[in-house]
């Protein structure tokens, strides 16, 4: 299931859960495009969520080549607000969209 807002598709069914420090932080890569700019490529996405606040922010975005992306400021712009949309609906740890890690430490975090 792919997750769009504001012209930025997050691929999550294709998500992969990185590093995580056990306290509701952790780092996740996912297919990320950008319609209005026609960029595509692999994002690192830093996550962090605890019973209170969820925040998502973009760590790295790279091309198929594995070429570092910069977005403009304007493409930066509107994934930051889809990202922010994320973490505002608490769509992380979300069941039908995320990973079984990415449940698992969301429901922890939860549970504190």
């Amino acid at each position: 299931m792919s997750f769009k807002k504001y012209g930025v598709t997050v691929c999550c069914e294709d998500c992969v859960c990185g590093s995580n420090d056990g306290d509701g932080n952790f780092d996740v890569t996912v297919p990320v495009s950008d319609s209005e700019s026609r960029i595509a490529g692999t994002a690192t996405l830093h996550c962090a969520v605890s019973r209170e606040h969820h925040q998502v922010e973009l760590r790295e975005w790279k091309d198929a080549d594995h070429l570092s992306i910069s977005p403009t400021e304007t493409v930066q712009r509107r994934i930051s607000a889809a990202l922010a949309f994320v973490a505002d609906q608490r769509i992380c740890g979300n069941r039908h969209i995320c990973p079984a890690e990415v449940i698992q430490i969301v429901k922890k975090q939860n549970s504190c």
